[in-house]
Protein backbone atom coordinates (compact mmCIF):
# COMPACT_ATOMS: atom_id res chain seq x y z
CA UNK A 1 0.00 0.00 0.00
CA UNK A 2 1.37 3.20 -1.55
CA UNK A 3 -0.32 5.40 0.65
CA UNK A 4 0.20 3.86 3.88
CA UNK A 5 3.87 4.64 3.19
CA UNK A 6 2.95 7.98 2.67
CA UNK A 7 0.67 8.34 5.39
CA UNK A 8 3.33 7.43 7.38
CA UNK A 9 6.00 9.31 6.14
CA UNK A 10 6.01 11.86 8.82
CA UNK A 11 6.44 9.12 11.84
CA UNK A 12 2.74 10.49 13.38
CA UNK A 13 1.54 6.72 13.75
CA UNK A 14 2.32 3.53 12.95
CA UNK A 15 -0.60 1.93 10.75
CA UNK A 16 -0.01 -1.46 10.33
CA UNK A 17 -3.09 -1.48 7.68
CA UNK A 18 -5.18 1.00 5.97
CA UNK A 19 -7.91 0.24 7.65
CA UNK A 20 -6.08 0.49 11.18
CA UNK A 21 -5.66 4.29 9.68
CA UNK A 22 -8.96 5.05 8.28
CA UNK A 23 -10.48 3.40 11.97
CA UNK A 24 -8.09 6.17 13.61
CA UNK A 25 -9.14 9.06 11.16
CA UNK A 26 -13.17 7.75 11.75
CA UNK A 27 -12.44 8.84 15.07
CA UNK A 28 -10.46 12.47 14.34
CA UNK A 29 -7.32 11.14 16.02
CA UNK A 30 -4.78 14.15 16.27
CA UNK A 31 -2.22 12.47 14.39
CA UNK A 32 -4.27 10.56 11.79
CA UNK A 33 -5.91 13.96 10.82
CA UNK A 34 -2.23 15.22 10.70
CA UNK A 35 -1.13 12.96 8.35
CA UNK A 36 -4.47 13.05 5.90
CA UNK A 37 -2.69 16.66 5.18
CA UNK A 38 0.38 14.56 3.37
CA UNK A 39 -2.04 12.93 0.84
CA UNK A 40 -3.03 16.12 -0.76
CA UNK A 41 0.71 16.25 -2.48
CA UNK A 42 0.23 12.03 -3.43
CA UNK A 43 0.08 10.37 -6.63
CA UNK A 44 -3.75 10.04 -8.22
CA UNK A 45 -3.03 6.08 -7.69
CA UNK A 46 -2.65 6.91 -4.08
CA UNK A 47 -5.67 8.98 -3.65
CA UNK A 48 -7.50 6.46 -5.18
CA UNK A 49 -6.26 3.79 -3.62
CA UNK A 50 -7.41 5.91 -0.09
CA UNK A 51 -10.81 6.16 -0.89
CA UNK A 52 -11.53 2.49 -1.82
CA UNK A 53 -14.22 0.38 -0.01
CA UNK A 54 -15.59 2.69 3.50
CA UNK A 55 -12.69 4.98 2.85
CA UNK A 56 -14.75 7.14 0.57
CA UNK A 57 -17.25 7.99 3.13
CA UNK A 58 -15.14 9.00 6.01
CA UNK A 59 -13.23 11.06 3.10
CA UNK A 60 -16.45 12.73 2.66
CA UNK A 61 -16.85 13.75 6.55
CA UNK A 62 -13.80 14.57 7.10
CA UNK A 63 -13.77 17.03 4.22
CA UNK A 64 -17.24 18.33 5.28
CA UNK A 65 -16.02 18.98 9.15
CA UNK A 66 -15.24 22.71 9.23
CA UNK A 67 -13.76 22.30 13.00
CA UNK A 68 -10.51 20.41 11.15
CA UNK A 69 -7.04 22.12 9.75
CA UNK A 70 -8.00 23.48 6.30
CA UNK A 71 -4.84 21.03 4.48
CA UNK A 72 -6.43 18.04 5.64
CA UNK A 73 -9.97 19.16 4.68
CA UNK A 74 -7.81 19.74 1.14
CA UNK A 75 -6.74 16.32 0.80
CA UNK A 76 -10.08 14.43 1.97
CA UNK A 77 -12.10 16.30 -0.96
CA UNK A 78 -9.11 15.67 -3.59
CA UNK A 79 -8.88 12.14 -2.76
CA UNK A 80 -13.00 11.40 -2.11
CA UNK A 81 -13.09 13.30 -6.12
CA UNK A 82 -9.92 10.81 -7.58
CA UNK A 83 -11.88 7.83 -5.83
CA UNK A 84 -14.82 8.86 -7.81
CA UNK A 85 -17.57 10.13 -5.61
CA UNK A 86 -20.84 10.50 -6.95
CA UNK A 87 -24.45 10.65 -6.26
CA UNK A 88 -25.62 11.55 -3.01
CA UNK A 89 -22.20 11.72 -1.55
CA UNK A 90 -20.69 14.03 -4.11
CA UNK A 91 -23.94 16.15 -3.43
CA UNK A 92 -22.63 16.23 0.23
CA UNK A 93 -19.23 16.86 -0.36
CA UNK A 94 -20.19 20.23 -2.08
CA UNK A 95 -22.40 21.29 0.60
CA UNK A 96 -19.50 20.40 3.30
CA UNK A 97 -16.71 21.41 1.42
CA UNK A 98 -17.63 23.83 -1.54
CA UNK A 99 -15.72 26.69 0.72
CA UNK A 100 -12.64 25.25 -0.48
CA UNK A 101 -13.15 25.88 -4.03
CA UNK A 102 -11.70 29.03 -3.65
CA UNK A 103 -8.26 27.41 -2.44
CA UNK A 104 -6.01 27.12 -5.51
CA UNK A 105 -4.48 23.81 -4.17
CA UNK A 106 -7.56 22.00 -5.31
CA UNK A 107 -6.14 22.08 -8.89
CA UNK A 108 -8.72 21.10 -11.47
CA UNK A 109 -10.81 19.35 -9.06
CA UNK A 110 -12.37 22.30 -7.81
CA UNK A 111 -14.53 22.95 -11.34
CA UNK A 112 -15.40 19.21 -10.98
CA UNK A 113 -16.34 19.82 -7.56
CA UNK A 114 -18.81 22.59 -8.32
CA UNK A 115 -20.23 21.58 -11.83
CA UNK A 116 -21.42 18.05 -10.87
CA UNK A 117 -21.62 18.57 -7.08
CA UNK A 118 -24.11 21.35 -7.20
CA UNK A 119 -26.33 19.13 -10.05
CA UNK A 120 -26.35 16.29 -7.37
CA UNK A 121 -27.02 18.50 -4.32
CA UNK A 122 -30.05 19.60 -6.48
CA UNK A 123 -31.35 15.86 -7.48
CA UNK A 124 -30.80 14.67 -3.50
CA UNK A 125 -32.95 17.57 -2.83
CA UNK A 126 -30.63 19.55 -0.61
CA UNK A 127 -31.44 22.84 0.91
CA UNK A 128 -34.95 22.66 -0.17
CA UNK A 129 -35.91 24.85 2.75
CA UNK A 130 -34.92 27.09 5.06
CA UNK A 131 -31.84 26.04 7.00
CA UNK A 132 -28.98 25.75 7.63
CA UNK A 133 -27.93 23.27 5.01
CA UNK A 134 -29.80 25.62 2.59
CA UNK A 135 -26.93 28.33 3.97
CA UNK A 136 -23.81 25.81 3.57
CA UNK A 137 -25.68 25.23 -0.23
CA UNK A 138 -25.29 29.17 -0.53
CA UNK A 139 -21.68 29.38 0.66
CA UNK A 140 -20.71 26.57 -1.51
CA UNK A 141 -22.16 27.84 -4.74
CA UNK A 142 -20.86 31.44 -3.79
CA UNK A 143 -17.21 29.94 -3.27
CA UNK A 144 -18.01 27.78 -6.38
CA UNK A 145 -18.20 31.10 -8.81
CA UNK A 146 -14.57 31.63 -8.46
CA UNK A 147 -13.38 28.25 -10.35
CA UNK A 148 -16.04 28.05 -12.73
CA UNK A 149 -17.53 32.02 -13.21
CA UNK A 150 -20.56 33.36 -11.68
CA UNK A 151 -22.32 32.62 -15.34
CA UNK A 152 -21.78 29.19 -14.51
CA UNK A 153 -23.70 29.52 -11.40
CA UNK A 154 -26.56 31.07 -12.84
CA UNK A 155 -26.88 28.87 -15.31
CA UNK A 156 -26.97 25.29 -12.69
CA UNK A 157 -28.92 27.41 -10.42
CA UNK A 158 -32.32 27.74 -13.11
CA UNK A 159 -32.20 24.20 -12.74
CA UNK A 160 -33.66 23.78 -9.26
CA UNK A 161 -37.26 24.05 -8.54
CA UNK A 162 -39.62 26.75 -8.16
CA UNK A 163 -39.13 28.40 -4.14
CA UNK A 164 -35.43 26.26 -3.34
CA UNK A 165 -34.98 28.27 -0.76
CA UNK A 166 -30.89 26.98 -0.91
CA UNK A 167 -30.48 28.32 -4.70
CA UNK A 168 -32.64 32.13 -3.55
CA UNK A 169 -29.79 32.37 -0.72
CA UNK A 170 -26.98 31.71 -3.33
CA UNK A 171 -28.64 34.10 -5.93
CA UNK A 172 -28.70 36.83 -2.60
CA UNK A 173 -25.36 35.82 -2.03
CA UNK A 174 -23.96 36.73 -5.35
CA UNK A 175 -25.34 39.65 -5.04
CA UNK A 176 -28.02 38.69 -8.39
CA UNK A 177 -31.22 39.14 -6.58
CA UNK A 178 -33.13 39.67 -3.07
CA UNK A 179 -34.50 37.19 -1.15
CA UNK A 180 -38.22 36.58 -1.40
CA UNK A 181 -39.95 38.00 1.98
CA UNK A 182 -41.56 35.21 3.32
CA UNK A 183 -37.94 33.30 3.02
CA UNK A 184 -36.25 36.59 4.60
CA UNK A 185 -38.41 36.25 7.59
CA UNK A 186 -37.97 32.58 7.47
CA UNK A 187 -34.43 33.14 7.87
CA UNK A 188 -34.40 35.48 10.78
CA UNK A 189 -36.23 33.58 12.79
CA UNK A 190 -33.79 30.82 12.02
CA UNK A 191 -30.87 32.52 13.40
CA UNK A 192 -32.72 34.01 16.26
CA UNK A 193 -33.62 30.46 17.23
CA UNK A 194 -29.94 29.37 17.06
CA UNK A 195 -28.22 32.15 18.37
CA UNK A 196 -30.62 31.53 21.32
CA UNK A 197 -30.03 27.80 21.19
CA UNK A 198 -25.94 28.28 21.41
CA UNK A 199 -26.30 30.68 24.15
CA UNK A 200 -28.49 28.37 26.48
CA UNK A 201 -26.50 25.51 26.09
CA UNK A 202 -23.65 24.66 28.88
CA UNK A 203 -20.60 25.15 28.47
CA UNK A 204 -19.69 21.09 28.32
CA UNK A 205 -22.71 20.87 25.35
CA UNK A 206 -20.75 22.92 23.74
CA UNK A 207 -16.94 21.65 23.99
CA UNK A 208 -19.11 18.13 22.61
CA UNK A 209 -20.47 19.74 19.64
CA UNK A 210 -23.81 18.97 20.95
CA UNK A 211 -24.66 23.02 20.80
CA UNK A 212 -25.41 24.68 17.29
CA UNK A 213 -22.90 26.58 16.19
CA UNK A 214 -22.57 29.88 16.28
CA UNK A 215 -22.12 32.21 14.54
CA UNK A 216 -23.35 29.72 11.31
CA UNK A 217 -20.98 29.59 8.11
CA UNK A 218 -23.14 31.77 6.11
CA UNK A 219 -22.57 34.10 3.21
CA UNK A 220 -21.40 38.05 3.83
CA UNK A 221 -24.72 38.86 2.46
CA UNK A 222 -26.64 37.32 6.13
CA UNK A 223 -24.71 39.89 7.95
CA UNK A 224 -27.60 41.76 8.67
CA UNK A 225 -29.74 39.02 9.83
CA UNK A 226 -27.26 38.04 12.17
CA UNK A 227 -26.33 40.99 14.19
CA UNK A 228 -30.26 41.20 13.93
CA UNK A 229 -30.84 37.90 15.79
CA UNK A 230 -27.62 38.31 18.31
CA UNK A 231 -29.55 41.97 19.29
CA UNK A 232 -32.94 39.41 19.98
CA UNK A 233 -30.45 37.01 22.10
CA UNK A 234 -28.51 39.39 23.58
CA UNK A 235 -30.55 38.50 27.34
CA UNK A 236 -29.64 34.74 27.24
CA UNK A 237 -27.60 32.99 29.21
CA UNK A 238 -26.55 29.80 29.90
CA UNK A 239 -28.00 27.11 32.64
CA UNK A 240 -24.67 26.44 34.02
CA UNK A 241 -23.51 30.37 34.37
CA UNK A 242 -21.70 31.36 37.22
CA UNK A 243 -24.90 33.78 39.59
CA UNK A 244 -23.07 37.25 40.63
CA UNK A 245 -22.01 36.98 44.63
CA UNK A 246 -24.45 38.45 46.61
CA UNK A 247 -22.82 40.86 49.60
CA UNK A 248 -23.04 39.64 52.96
CA UNK A 249 -25.99 41.67 55.14
CA UNK A 250 -24.74 43.04 57.93
CA UNK A 251 -26.31 42.00 61.19
CA UNK A 252 -26.63 44.04 64.47
CA UNK A 253 -23.11 45.63 65.88
CA UNK A 254 -22.16 42.41 68.85
CA UNK A 255 -21.66 43.98 72.19
CA UNK A 256 -18.91 45.58 73.34
CA UNK A 257 -16.07 42.94 75.02
CA UNK A 258 -15.32 43.20 78.11
CA UNK A 259 -11.58 44.02 79.31
CA UNK A 260 -8.92 41.33 80.11
CA UNK A 261 -8.52 40.24 83.52
CA UNK A 262 -5.41 42.56 84.69
CA UNK A 263 -2.45 40.17 84.76
CA UNK A 264 1.49 40.32 86.22
CA UNK A 265 2.43 42.13 83.18
CA UNK A 266 1.88 44.97 81.37
CA UNK A 267 -0.01 44.19 77.70
CA UNK A 268 0.54 46.17 74.91
CA UNK A 269 -2.02 48.27 73.46
CA UNK A 270 -2.22 48.22 69.94
CA UNK A 271 -5.25 49.65 68.63
CA UNK A 272 -7.76 47.03 67.04
CA UNK A 273 -9.74 48.27 64.06
CA UNK A 274 -13.64 48.78 64.09
CA UNK A 275 -16.03 47.27 62.15
CA UNK A 276 -15.51 44.27 59.33
CA UNK A 277 -12.42 43.35 56.98
CA UNK A 278 -12.45 42.48 53.84
CA UNK A 279 -10.11 39.97 52.60
CA UNK A 280 -10.38 38.50 48.74
CA UNK A 281 -14.27 38.11 48.73
CA UNK A 282 -15.03 37.14 52.69
CA UNK A 283 -16.21 39.34 54.96
CA UNK A 284 -14.18 38.44 58.99
CA UNK A 285 -14.52 39.89 62.14
CA UNK A 286 -11.00 42.03 63.06
CA UNK A 287 -8.58 39.25 64.94
CA UNK A 288 -8.44 40.99 68.47
CA UNK A 289 -4.64 41.96 70.24
CA UNK A 290 -3.39 39.01 72.38
CA UNK A 291 -3.84 40.46 76.47
CA UNK A 292 -0.51 38.37 77.20
CA UNK A 293 1.73 40.13 74.04
CA UNK A 294 4.82 41.30 76.09
CA UNK A 295 6.10 45.37 74.70
CA UNK A 296 9.75 44.54 73.96
CA UNK A 297 10.91 48.23 74.08
CA UNK A 298 10.63 51.62 72.47
CA UNK A 299 11.69 52.79 69.18
CA UNK A 300 12.41 56.18 68.64
CA UNK A 301 13.06 57.84 65.12
CA UNK A 302 14.72 60.75 64.71
CA UNK A 303 17.37 62.90 63.21
CA UNK A 304 21.21 60.53 63.12
CA UNK A 305 24.33 62.66 64.01
CA UNK A 306 27.51 61.21 63.13
CA UNK A 307 30.48 61.87 65.68
CA UNK A 308 32.80 64.61 63.71
CA UNK A 309 35.77 62.86 61.74
CA UNK A 310 39.11 64.40 61.69
CA UNK A 311 39.99 65.48 58.51
CA UNK A 312 43.61 63.68 57.67
CA UNK A 313 46.56 66.51 57.56
CA UNK A 314 47.33 66.92 53.83
CA UNK A 315 51.31 66.26 52.65
CA UNK A 316 53.05 67.20 49.20
CA UNK A 317 54.54 64.69 47.41
CA UNK A 318 58.31 64.48 48.15
CA UNK A 319 60.98 63.29 45.64
CA UNK A 320 62.88 60.29 46.92
CA UNK A 321 66.80 61.96 46.75
CA UNK A 322 65.28 64.89 49.13
CA UNK A 323 64.88 63.19 51.67
CA UNK A 324 62.17 63.49 54.73
CA UNK A 325 60.95 66.57 54.67
CA UNK A 326 61.48 69.23 57.49
CA UNK A 327 58.52 71.35 59.80
CA UNK A 328 58.65 74.58 58.52
CA UNK A 329 56.58 77.50 59.03
CA UNK A 330 53.44 77.44 56.58
CA UNK A 331 53.67 80.05 53.93
CA UNK A 332 51.01 82.99 53.11
CA UNK A 333 47.92 81.59 52.01
CA UNK A 334 47.91 84.39 49.03
CA UNK A 335 51.09 85.70 47.45
CA UNK A 336 52.44 88.75 46.68
CA UNK A 337 49.90 88.78 43.43
CA UNK A 338 47.17 88.02 45.68
CA UNK A 339 46.50 84.34 43.72
CA UNK A 340 46.52 81.50 45.69
CA UNK A 341 49.33 79.99 46.12
CA UNK A 342 49.70 76.20 45.18
CA UNK A 343 50.72 73.31 46.79
CA UNK A 344 54.70 71.65 47.01
CA UNK A 345 55.22 69.63 44.30
CA UNK A 346 52.16 70.43 42.54
CA UNK A 347 52.37 72.67 39.14
CA UNK A 348 50.41 75.91 39.04
CA UNK A 349 47.08 76.01 37.07
CA UNK A 350 47.27 77.94 34.38
CA UNK A 351 43.97 79.77 33.52
CA UNK A 352 42.65 79.53 29.77
CA UNK A 353 39.19 81.20 29.85
CA UNK A 354 40.45 83.73 27.44
CA UNK A 355 41.21 80.99 24.65
CA UNK A 356 39.26 81.09 21.82
CA UNK A 357 37.59 77.64 21.27
CA UNK A 358 37.63 76.32 17.49
CA UNK A 359 35.36 73.26 16.33
CA UNK A 360 35.94 71.81 12.65
CA UNK A 361 32.74 71.14 9.77
CA UNK A 362 30.93 68.03 11.74
CA UNK A 363 31.13 70.11 14.89
CA UNK A 364 34.06 68.34 16.67
CA UNK A 365 36.50 70.30 18.91
CA UNK A 366 39.77 71.14 17.53
CA UNK A 367 42.86 70.73 19.86
CA UNK A 368 44.77 73.35 20.96
CA UNK A 369 48.36 73.65 18.78
CA UNK A 370 51.01 72.80 22.07
CA UNK A 371 49.07 69.65 22.67
CA UNK A 372 50.86 67.85 19.98
CA UNK A 373 53.96 70.02 20.42
CA UNK A 374 56.16 67.51 20.96
CA UNK A 375 55.44 64.86 18.11
CA UNK A 376 54.81 68.13 15.68
CA UNK A 377 51.41 65.82 14.97
CA UNK A 378 49.18 67.43 12.34
CA UNK A 379 45.37 66.43 10.54
CA UNK A 380 45.16 64.33 7.91
CA UNK A 381 43.17 65.69 4.48
CA UNK A 382 39.53 64.52 4.88
CA UNK A 383 38.95 61.51 2.66
CA UNK A 384 35.91 63.44 0.37
CA UNK A 385 33.28 61.81 -1.64
CA UNK A 386 33.65 61.35 -5.16
CA UNK A 387 31.20 64.74 -6.90
CA UNK A 388 30.03 62.43 -9.87
CA UNK A 389 26.84 60.96 -8.77
CA UNK A 390 26.40 57.41 -9.16
CA UNK A 391 24.01 56.49 -11.99
CA UNK A 392 19.84 55.87 -11.07
CA UNK A 393 19.21 52.23 -11.22
CA UNK A 394 16.50 51.65 -13.66
CA UNK A 395 13.19 49.52 -11.96
CA UNK A 396 11.58 46.58 -13.48
CA UNK A 397 7.71 47.24 -14.37
CA UNK A 398 5.83 46.05 -11.35
CA UNK A 399 3.79 42.76 -12.67
CA UNK A 400 0.27 42.93 -13.62
CA UNK A 401 -2.94 41.87 -11.90
CA UNK A 402 -2.36 38.40 -15.23
CA UNK A 403 0.89 38.67 -14.72
CA UNK A 404 1.08 34.74 -12.86
CA UNK A 405 -1.90 33.73 -14.93
CA UNK A 406 -0.12 33.97 -18.43
CA UNK A 407 3.28 32.47 -16.63
CA UNK A 408 0.94 29.55 -16.10
CA UNK A 409 -0.60 29.64 -19.46
CA UNK A 410 3.15 29.56 -21.07
CA UNK A 411 4.40 26.63 -18.58
CA UNK A 412 1.44 24.75 -20.36
CA UNK A 413 -0.41 24.25 -17.00
CA UNK A 414 -3.97 22.54 -17.28
CA UNK A 415 -6.12 24.68 -15.40
CA UNK A 416 -4.15 28.13 -16.75
CA UNK A 417 -7.09 29.13 -19.40
CA UNK A 418 -9.62 28.63 -17.20
CA UNK A 419 -8.02 30.45 -14.21
CA UNK A 420 -6.59 33.49 -17.05
CA UNK A 421 -10.36 33.80 -17.78
CA UNK A 422 -12.41 33.86 -14.61
CA UNK A 423 -9.75 36.49 -13.41
CA UNK A 424 -10.53 38.62 -16.56
CA UNK A 425 -13.97 38.13 -15.40
CA UNK A 426 -13.71 38.85 -12.19
CA UNK A 427 -11.69 42.10 -12.99
CA UNK A 428 -14.49 43.11 -15.39
CA UNK A 429 -16.94 42.70 -12.51
CA UNK A 430 -15.40 45.25 -10.94
CA UNK A 431 -13.65 47.54 -13.16
CA UNK A 432 -15.52 46.73 -15.93
CA UNK A 433 -14.66 44.86 -19.23
CA UNK A 434 -13.22 47.20 -21.30
CA UNK A 435 -11.02 48.13 -18.64
CA UNK A 436 -9.89 44.67 -17.75
CA UNK A 437 -9.27 43.81 -21.79
CA UNK A 438 -6.76 47.29 -21.73
CA UNK A 439 -4.77 45.55 -18.71
CA UNK A 440 -4.51 42.28 -20.44
CA UNK A 441 -3.43 43.96 -23.55
CA UNK A 442 -1.32 45.96 -21.50
CA UNK A 443 0.34 42.88 -19.72
CA UNK A 444 1.04 41.18 -23.14
CA UNK A 445 2.74 44.22 -24.50
CA UNK A 446 5.79 43.98 -21.52
CA UNK A 447 9.02 42.52 -22.78
CA UNK A 448 9.49 39.45 -20.78
CA UNK A 449 6.35 38.21 -22.50
CA UNK A 450 8.01 38.79 -26.28
CA UNK A 451 10.45 35.81 -26.81
CA UNK A 452 7.68 33.24 -24.95
CA UNK A 453 6.08 30.42 -27.17
CA UNK A 454 2.54 29.26 -26.14
CA UNK A 455 2.07 25.49 -26.03
CA UNK A 456 0.02 24.59 -29.10
CA UNK A 457 -2.42 22.50 -26.18
CA UNK A 458 -2.93 25.97 -24.39
CA UNK A 459 -3.87 27.61 -28.16
CA UNK A 460 -5.91 24.82 -28.78
CA UNK A 461 -8.07 25.64 -25.36
CA UNK A 462 -7.78 29.49 -26.60
CA UNK A 463 -9.67 28.50 -30.14
CA UNK A 464 -12.04 26.29 -27.97
CA UNK A 465 -13.21 29.26 -25.85
CA UNK A 466 -13.66 31.81 -28.27
CA UNK A 467 -16.18 29.50 -30.21
CA UNK A 468 -19.13 31.43 -28.58
CA UNK A 469 -20.60 28.96 -25.91
CA UNK A 470 -18.42 30.42 -22.86
CA UNK A 471 -19.78 34.07 -21.15
CA UNK A 472 -18.36 37.19 -23.04
CA UNK A 473 -16.18 37.57 -20.71
CA UNK A 474 -14.15 35.24 -21.43
CA UNK A 475 -14.68 34.84 -25.33
CA UNK A 476 -13.14 38.34 -25.41
CA UNK A 477 -10.27 37.07 -23.82
CA UNK A 478 -9.74 34.29 -25.69
CA UNK A 479 -9.39 36.33 -28.89
CA UNK A 480 -7.35 39.04 -27.77
CA UNK A 481 -4.75 35.90 -26.34
CA UNK A 482 -4.79 34.40 -29.89
CA UNK A 483 -4.52 38.26 -31.75
CA UNK A 484 -1.38 38.84 -29.67
CA UNK A 485 0.36 35.88 -29.44
CA UNK A 486 0.71 35.16 -32.87
CA UNK A 487 3.07 31.86 -32.60
CA UNK A 488 3.88 29.69 -35.28
CA UNK A 489 5.01 26.00 -34.55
Amino acid sequence: MAVLATLKKDRLGEWTTLADYLADLRRRETNSVAALAGALSAAPDEQRELGQGDGLRILVEVASDLRLPKGSRLAAARCALEAGASGQLLGALFLGAGDLATDPRMGAAAKKLVDAGLASALAAGAGQGVSMEAGAFARAAQAGASAVGQARIRELLGTAPQGHAGAAAALFALGAAELPEPQRQAWAKLLAQTCAANRSAPAAAKRLGLAPPWPPGLPEAFAALVQEAEKASAGVVAADAAAPLKAPSRGPAPPPARPPAATTHRAAKLPAPKGPVEMGKKTVAPIKPSPFRRAIGTVVEGPVKLPPKPMPPVTSRVQADQGPQRPSVPPSPRGPSGVSAPLPGIMPLVRRDTEELRFDARGRRIPRPDRWSESNFGWETPVLPSPEAPPVRKALPAAGPFARRLEALFDDRPEAVERLCAAVEARGAVHGLPAALEELSLELSQKRWKDRRAPPGQLQRLASVSGGTQPEPWTAAALLLLRALRIED
